[in-house]
């Protein structure tokens, strides 16, 4: 039971820590989950997430209603708030309470867990075919501007704008992406999460176009798909000089095979949409991927990937991959995800490992750990309890527990 407020502190710390605001935000958050799920079906999975749970406000939609809901932030934030406080701060202390308390905190030790995922860890890929060897992995959905001098074969430097960077620019703003040893400086004026390339001629007579055109090519902007991977984002963007001279104006389209190339300072550069690159503490190279497939059809029973992990010095280490045999060193968490090509699809054989960087990876397994020696120290300290009354009520000759006699 939670001690009666008496200090100005105790009365404002009493209604975050209460049972009723802990009922509310459990149906709100029951709300979000239920609404967003139902939204799913046209949006996604992915946007629904954004919209609902990586959100403070969410105008849900419900039917033909539009409701304002606390969104994920607000919800979550103030739940921890009521855990730590109703479950931790003014509960009162006592032998009979250790293991609620235990409890709570393998609760917001989960929930911390969780934070750190969403603010820290990314999830991303790897492609490799036999003998090749890398050390980069590429996000499935998060994208990039890079810059580079393509001249260089080099040790080339790249420069980059990160997606986070572009998102709001639709055309009456601008993002800059600019150095200090660099003669010019790229502007991207507009950015699509979802577009494609479309010839000026599909225009109908008389509708006019959102966008500027290249070489008879403009970008137009696409619905969001319900797979966040299925979106390709596209960019407007022009280099010019430091006194403002346009060296270069074009668009650039996240699967264009081609980077936007133009020279300036004497050098030729090159621009392009790409996924997001992360550099790795080690490289792999595939020595040999295996398949194992199903006896009379074309379906992988199986598949693993035999790759040398090799480390800054130069040591190397063997290492299988399989399907639910992960390789996991310095932060990095690498599965065997899928492979290629295709079944039916001539091309070299090539497998696709998973990477993932969640500082946050072992704290479920912790918290719930901590959550079920809370629960089981409470069940045994009230088995311990009633086997002592009952021993108590024996000894005083009075009639057991459940005996009708």
């Amino acid at each position: 039971m939670a001690k009666k407020p008496t200090t100005l502190m105790a009365r404002i710390l009493a209604p975050l820590g209460s049972f009723w605001l802990a009922v509310a935000l459990l149906v709100n958050l029951f709300l979000l989950t239920w609404l967003g799920t139902l939204e799913q079906v046209e949006k996604g999975i992915h946007q629904v997430q954004e919209e609902y749970f990586e959100s403070w406000i969410v105008f849900a939609k419900a039917g033909r209603l539009r409701l304002l809901l606390p969104g994920g932030y607000i919800t979550m934030g103030l739940f921890t708030l009521n855990l730590l406080v109703g479950g931790m701060v003014r509960i009162r202390k006592s032998r009979r309470t250790v293991g609620v308390i235990i409890a709570h905190v393998g609760i917001a030790l989960m929930m911390l867990g969780g934070l750190v995922e969403h603010a820290t860890s990314i999830y991303g890929r790897i492609a490799l075919t036999e003998g090749e060897q890398g050390a980069n992995f590429e996000e499935y959905s998060g994208w990039e501007l890079v810059l580079w001098d393509a001249s260089q074969t080099r040790d080339v430097q790249e420069y980059t704008l990160p997606e986070d960077r572009l998102e709001g620019l639709d055309g009456g703003s601008q993002r800059v992406l600019e150095a200090a040893d660099l003669p010019f400086r790229l502007v991207a004026t507009r950015y699509m999460r979802n577009s494609i390339p479309t010839p000026v001629a599909r225009i109908a007579p008389g509708e006019e176009m959102d966008a500027p055109d290249y070489d008879g090519f403009f970008l137009a902007e696409q619905r969001r798909s319900k797979e966040a991977e299925a979106d390709v984002p596209g960019l407007y963007l022009r280099a010019e000089t430091l006194n403002g001279r346009t060296v270069a104006e074009s668009f650039l389209f996240g699967r264009d095979k081609h980077p936007l190339t133009f020279e300036a300072g004497g050098k030729s550069w090159a621009a392009a949409l790409r996924h997001r690159r992360h550099s790795m503490p080690f490289s792999l190279r595939l020595e040999k991927f295996t398949k194992d497939d199903h006896p009379g059809i074309a379906m992988a029973r199986a598949y693993s990937s035999s790759v040398v992990q090799i480390d800054e010095d130069g040591s190397e280490v063997p290492v299988l991959i399989e399907m639910n045999k992960p390789l996991r060193s310095d932060g990095l968490i690498i599965y065997q995800a899928s492979y290629g090509p295709p079944e039916g699809v001539p091309g070299e054989p090539y497998t696709v490992l998973a990477v993932s960087r969640n500082p946050s990876d072992r704290i479920p397994w912790i918290s719930v750990a901590v959550i079920a020696l809370g629960l089981i120290w409470t069940f045994l300290d009230r088995l311990f309890l009633f086997l002592g009354k009952e021993r108590r009520r024996a000894a005083q000759g009075a009639p057991a527990h459940g005996d009708q006699r």
